[in-house]
């Protein structure tokens, strides 16, 4: 049975042959003590070592052998183990020696094809011839193989290490393509969100300058690293790349951080421009189509005035309202100021519109008049000498109470309708030039103003009015173009009615009860002119109708041809309807001519015999108040606005960006890892002729020194141990050596 034996020496590598002869040395002699004590009895007892009992022998490796180990201290050697034996038991027959080198090589050799398939290099060298004999079999052949032993860990070794460094590569080399895809994808991204913001902001207008910044660190040199140093060094480096990539896309992202900034606050400057700019141009636009055409129609008036030897004095302006300077002011502090301009345009552009046209249809108004008086004198008429009802006539409230017409006044209707019955009858056939736009309370009395009339202004004030059970009395003011002015008195009141209303009472039948028409039988009026009159008239003076009238001494009387006068009382009996906005002389109306035209007050009472009509009706002036009179030519003077337009807002400035890309290098990818070399040699185990053994003629002698244990193998242990010790000595003196 062949039984290995550890070597105890821990000798990989001799650097010459001496160790191992002498390690052959001290084995030859344990072999031939073994061999002695196997012969012969050692003890008392008779007892014989087995001649099985193997013996330990050491066989250096080549000198060309290479260990992945060699200089590694003991305890740092490498945990690979050799199925190959390394001695044979001492009675090994030369047959059994080369059966047993030819199965170790055969392991040698599949680890060898194993190492080869890994990639390793193997260098097989001479195959190395021992000769052996019946002498020295078990001797060569635990030295060949101690020395296949070695070998097959070396290739083991070699095997195991060849793997380790392309498992490390293909590891690293995984790692390093996915950590720098992964991180130049990254960096690409950052780096095409940063040139896409730069050709928007170029295109924008920015100024953007570009630099570039290398963020690539200094990496560890792998060339050449296999295994767990090349795992430490390429971890590291990645993680340096990784940390770059940061740095580099942190930088970019600053850098598409403030280009957006930039982009979004010019890109808000120039639309604060743009507006503004537009709402200026319009407001501009606008302001001066404004004036221009106020411009025209007081162009038309100054040339209407030279056309009629008119003079017209123009007084020129220019309002410059107090605008906010906007020179260097950007976005919403521009676009506020502007605003702000334009508003203060604006107003004054209406402001000043207002005041030129105020002006000018001032004059417009004397001069249409001088015209108008100029024709109707050069046609013989008379316009200055009395008043008409015009166009644009207006009643004003003075101390009366003006109404809307919508107050509820009698139980059939509002306020309007009290007034269109009382003054026109319910069926609107009496006073039908009459208008109910200006009405007015009378508590006492009030007076109203008719204002703009064709000669200034006239106040009407009314008081005591008389009326049956009256609780509100009212006063209705109306008149008609180049006509009179006229006016009725009403009242309502509580009560039952069933008759008509109107002049006479007559025409329909209320049938009410509740608020109603009140019978109206005098009143009090007073006349005042702004402006002087050369001529009075009062019209419509009927229906049992009579007026006095007191301030007019003097003026040359003419009466219609039913008019009655006792002093200064007036009087028209029944029958006859006229208009009392008709302005006109005729059958029932007086006219009053004075020798000088002069602001005139007059007034008197109108009253009827009794309470017998529902209103009283008067008008007075008109077209038989202007009487031919040449005028004369007025002053007119116009004022000429213009507006300063608002300074324009300057095109924002393009702003500068400062944009810093980043590149980063990545570490250089793993190399492959350099093939493990190893070199092997095989042996061929050659045999020789047997010859006869020689018997022993010198008888064994007991060995009475020795201690009777009762063990056979006693003398062999101390023995054993003293080659032991000695051998011990050998290998310290050999690594001092070394």
């Amino acid at each position: 049975m062949n039984q290995e034996t550890k070597q105890i020496f821990s000798l990989r590598k001799f650097k010459t042959g001496t160790h191992s002869a002498l390690l052959a040395k001290y084995g030859i002699v344990l072999a031939t003590t073994a061999a002695l004590m196997g012969a012969g009895a050692v003890s008392a007892d008779e007892v014989t070592t087995p001649q099985t009992q193997p013996t330990t022998e050491v066989v250096a490796p080549a000198t060309d052998q290479t260990s992945a180990n060699v200089g590694t201290p003991a305890q740092e050697q490498s945990a690979v183990t050799s199925d190959i034996p390394t001695s044979v038991p001492a009675d090994t027959t030369q047959d059994q020696a080369v059966t047993a080198v030819d199965n170790a090589q055969t392991t040698l050799k599949d680890n060898v094809s194993t190492a080869k398939d890994t990639g390793v290099v193997v260098k097989e060298g001479d195959t190395q011839e021992v000769v052996i004999n019946n002498g020295n079999a078990a001797e060569k052949t635990s030295e060949v193989l101690t020395d296949l032993n070695q070998q097959d860990k070396a290739v083991k070794e070699a095997t195991e290490k060849q793997a380790a460094n392309q498992k490390a590569y293909e590891e690293t080399s995984a790692e390093h393509e996915r950590v720098v895809k992964e991180g130049q994808e990254h960096l690409e991204q950052s780096t095409a969100e940063v040139y896409q913001l730069i050709d928007q902001a170029k295109k924008t207008g920015l100024l953007v300058t570009e630099t570039t910044t290398d963020q690539t660190p200094e990496y560890k040199d792998t060339k050449g690293l296999t295994g767990d140093e090349l795992r430490t060094d390429m971890a590291e480096n990645l993680e340096l790349y990784q940390a770059a990539i940061k740095a580099g896309i942190a930088l970019q992202d600053k850098s598409v951080a403030d280009l957006k900034a930039a982009l979004a606050l010019y890109q808000a400057n120039q639309k604060a421009y743009t507006q503004g700019n537009t709402a200026l141009k319009d407001a501009k636009s606008s302001g001066v189509a404004e004036l221009e055409g106020a411009d025209g129609r007081q162009g038309q008036v100054i040339d209407l005035a030279k056309k009629n030897d008119v003079t017209i004095d123009v007084k020129h302006e220019t309002v410059t309202p107090n605008y906010t300077d906007v020179k260097g002011l950007t976005g919403d502090a521009l676009l506020k100021a502007i605003n702000d301009n334009i508003a203060l345009y604006t107003q004054a552009v209406v402001d000043s519109v207002a005041k030129q046209d105020g002006s000018t249809k001032d004059a417009q108004a004397k001069l249409d008049a001088y015209l108008k008086l100029l024709a109707d004198y050069q046609a013989g008429k008379g316009t200055q000498s009395g008043i008409k009802w015009a166009e644009n006539t207006t009643v004003e409230a003075g101390t009366a109470q003006r109404m809307t017409g919508n107050e509820p006044a009698v139980s059939w209707g509002n306020l309007r309708t009290a007034a269109a019955d009382a003054i026109q009858s319910l069926d609107r056939n009496q006073n039908t030039d009459a208008t109910f736009d200006h009405i007015f309370k009378i508590n006492g009395s009030g007076t109203v103003i008719i204002k703009n009339t064709t000669n200034g202004d006239v106040t009407l004030k009314i008081s005591n009015i008389q009326a049956w059970t009256a609780e509100n009395t009212y006063l209705a003011v109306w008149g008609a173009k180049d006509g009179g002015i006229a006016w009725g008195v009403f009242a309502t009141t509580h009560g039952t009615v069933t008759g008509g209303a109107g002049e006479g009472a007559t025409g329909g039948n209320v049938g009410a009860t509740g608020a109603i028409l009140a019978m109206v039988k005098s009143y009090d009026y007073e006349v005042s002119t702004s402006n002087a009159v050369s001529t009075v008239t009062f019209n419509d003076i009927d229906n049992n109708q009579t007026v006095t009238l007191n301030g007019l001494d003097g003026a040359k009387l003419v009466k219609g041809r039913n008019v009655t006068q006792s002093g200064n009382s007036y009087s028209a009996g029944a029958g006859d309807v006229s208009q009392a906005s008709g302005g006109v002389i005729d059958s029932n109306g007086i006219q009053f001519n004075l020798a000088d035209a002069k602001t005139v007050t007059f007034s008197g009472s109108h009253f009827l015999p009794g309470y017998i009509n529902t209103s009283i009706v008067a008008g007075i002036f008109g077209v038989a108040s202007e009487v031919p009179k040449e005028p004369k030519k007025p002053n007119l003077e116009v004022q000429n606005v213009d507006v300063t337009v608002p300074e324009a807002p300057e095109a924002p400035k393009p702003i500068s960006v400062a944009v810093q890309k980043a590149t980063v290098t990545a570490p250089d990818a793993p190399e492959a890892p350099a093939p493990v070399e190893v070199s092997v040699h095989y042996y061929k185990m050659t045999t020789t002729p047997e010859e006869p053994t020689p018997t022993p003629t010198t008888p064994v002698q007991k060995a009475a020194v020795l201690p009777e244990t009762g063990e056979a193998g006693s003398i062999l242990s101390v023995i054993g141990g003293v080659l032991l010790s000695g051998l011990g000595i050998v290998g310290v003196r050999k690594r001092k050596e070394d």
